[in-house]
């Protein structure tokens, strides 16, 4: 008997040593990437607006980006995660008040921060769906920080980001594109506005926030819970069927999508221009199979 406990004890133990020793690793390699600098080398100018008009095209921006879904509405930041498992991480300040990058940042700093991922000083921004924001055009980012500059400044004295051992593990694993600057070019140019009256192509455009859920192929993705959003899937749908699920979030069979399945509470202020062409567009990708 006491030989078997002690080959328990030993099994135990190694196990211990094992998941200490994948914990430290994990913590080293995570520490590596995030304390890592970066280079932007794109290289643009921004003329940002001022007129009421632009203002509010930016504003319509910030909401169906879903900048107020992280930020809050009224931009100041919030305790976006706060647990002991994955750490505890406020959004950031994006006004002109006390901490608020609206203060400090130039109207090219910004836009780096938005479009590579990258704050002033190389360091990276953590957790940013950098798939569509690289993907905003130069003219939409112009309006995007014109009303980053009309909002009132708040002040706020956010805690520095504390990450758990949860949330080192699936960086180090790559289970989330955690750091955007990892993965874009930070070389490339922004690009060159899109005209809505180019149908497909901007409804292309106005699809690429679709792609940070349901993946560049639009066939969903199981761990997130996205949907295939494919011809194979949603073929048979109506355009007004369509529509009803962004804006309302129910699909055709009468189900309610959950707020936090899908913020089709954003997104539902889409201008009819943004929804006919997402619709179009849609229409015209691969059909990928529907999987159970």
């Amino acid at each position: 008997m006491k030989r078997v406990l002690k080959w328990i004890g030993i099994v135990v133990g190694g196990l211990l040593g094992l998941i200490i020793l994948l914990g430290a690793g994990a913590y080293t390699v995570s520490a590596s990437r995030l304390n890592r600098t970066y280079e932007v080398t794109a290289d643009f100018t921004l003329n940002v607006p001022t007129d009421p008009e632009s203002i509010a095209a930016g504003e319509h921006l910030a909401a169906v980006y879903l900048c107020n879904d992280c930020h809050e509405a009224n931009l100041a930041g919030h305790l976006f995660v706060d647990d002991p498992v994955f750490g505890q991480i406020y959004s950031a300040n994006l006004t002109a008040g006390e901490n608020g990058i609206g203060r400090s940042y130039s109207d090219e700093e910004i836009a780096r921060v938005i479009w590579y991922g990258v704050k002033p000083d190389g360091s990276p921004t953590v957790g940013m769906p950098y798939e569509f924001y690289q993907a905003i055009s130069i003219s939409d980012m112009e309006n995007l920080i014109a009303y980053l500059r009309s909002v009132p400044p708040v002040d706020t004295n956010h805690s520095p980001a504390s990450y758990g051992p949860m949330f080192r593990v699936m960086h180090v694993a790559n289970q989330f594109p955690l750091i955007p600057a990892e993965r874009v070019d930070a070389s490339q140019p922004p690009r060159d506005p899109i005209s809505p009256e180019d149908t497909l192509a901007y409804g292309e455009y106005v699809a690429t926030m679709c792609t940070h859920c349901h993946t560049a192929t639009f066939a969903g993705d199981e761990f997130f819970g996205s949907p295939n959003i494919t011809p194979a899937a949603i073929g048979g749908w109506s355009e007004a069927e369509f529509v009803r699920t962004i804006t309302e979030g129910m699909r055709p069979d009468g189900t309610q999508i959950a707020p936090e399945l899908m913020p089709w509470q954003s997104i539902s202020q889409y201008s009819d221009e943004e929804l006919q062409a997402l619709w179009a567009y849609l229409q015209t990708v691969e059909p990928v199979p529907v999987t159970e």
